[in-house]
């Protein structure tokens, strides 16, 4: 069993971020069940005031649930991923941008519903929004190349989650999506996920025991779900709040355009390079301060939310979240055709 002191503390603290986001958008209607039942398609048109992807021109929501996407692989089974849909109500578009949102917990803990509003903001901009699970750590890992691995397997995860929704736009297409647009963001953990995702390719540099098992389990596609290799993995933008990755030099210009949030002296994923537990493991990683330049350097199109002096992990005021859910929805949208 896995110890881990700071969990609780991120948990507080995501569960102070989710609550302020709640306040913002309550009075937006909600509606859907659970499932895998395609959403109705509505009949409707947006609000004629806002821009669509950036401003919330929807003042209502379908919520679908339990949509298995993939399974992923553990010592002596398969572990269901399952993830929840948000769709704009009475939308009549049918070729849509997906972002796809990785809750935070430290890679121990943590359910997909944590960032439930942040999906439905995302859904009320006119995204087909999703929040997905990825596989949690079980045990602490014994060194570096087991601590990269961990967080590889949840990428994994990501990365099956959008060639689901690639390969229903190029078949059944349930819920309207275009296929060439996936976002990922994240919190905490998840930002560290949707980062990593978004600049690390075949061409950057991984340990020989990495890469040995990199060779066993499809690549950095993964084999999360029986569609690799027959639809794209790759993500088109990146909104990454707290979050960090494990190597600078994967921060190339092939790197994912990004919008990046952090505070000053985060105690838990310092904005700049420190080290944080994982599981109990110490692993060293380069937050926002690091790759915020790094992607200058490499010009890739970013954006930097910076709370100077701020000594909190995710402990953004109400407006500090409006910011950066505006920002990121305009990253995105000025990425779409």
């Amino acid at each position: 069993m896995i110890q881990h002191l700071v969990t609780s503390r991120s948990r507080l603290l995501l569960t102070a971020l989710m609550t302020t986001l709640s306040l913002a958008i309550a009075g937006c209607g909600g509606g859907g069940g659970g499932g895998s039942a395609p959403p109705p398609t509505g009949g409707g048109t947006p609000p004629p005031t806002g821009t669509r992807y950036v401003d919330r021109v929807f003042t209502g929501f379908v919520e679908t649930q339990a949509v298995q996407f993939g399974a992923g692989e553990r010592e002596q089974t398969l572990e269901p991923l399952f993830m929840d849909i948000y769709t704009p109500a009475d939308d009549t578009e049918t070729d849509r941008p997906v972002v796809l949102l990785a809750f935070g917990g430290a890679f121990v803990s943590g359910m997909r519903s944590d960032l439930r509003d942040l999906a439905i903001d995302f859904a009320l901009r006119g995204y087909v929004a999703a929040t997905i699970d990825y596989r949690l750590l079980q045990t602490q890992p014994a060194d570096a190349d087991a601590a990269t691995i961990a967080i590889l397997q949840p990428i994994h995860d990501l990365k099956a989650a959008v060639r689901f929704f690639r390969e229903d736009a190029a078949t059944l297409d349930t819920y309207g999506t275009d296929g060439e647009n996936v976002f990922a963001a994240g919190v905490s953990a998840g930002a560290v996920l949707a980062l990593t995702a978004g600049v690390l390719d075949e061409a950057d540099t991984l340990t020989p025991g990495v890469e040995a098992w990199l060779a066993t389990k499809g690549g950095l596609d993964g084999n999360s779900s029986a569609n690799a290799g027959q639809y794209s993995s790759e993500v088109q933008g990146v909104l990454a709040v707290s979050g960090a990755i494990g190597d600078l030099s994967w921060v190339d210009d092939k790197a994912a355009p990004f919008y990046a949030a952090h505070e000053e002296f985060d105690p838990v994923v310092p904005c700049g390079m420190g080290t944080g537990d994982l599981g109990g493991f110490p692993l060293t990683g380069f937050g926002s301060c690091d790759v915020v330049p790094a992607g200058d350097a490499a010009g890739v199109q970013n954006e930097f939310f910076f709370v100077a002096g701020a000594t909190t992990h995710v402990g953004y005021s109400a407006a500090d979240i409006t910011t950066i859910l505006e920002g990121g929805a305009a990253l995105f949208a000025s990425l779409l055709p």
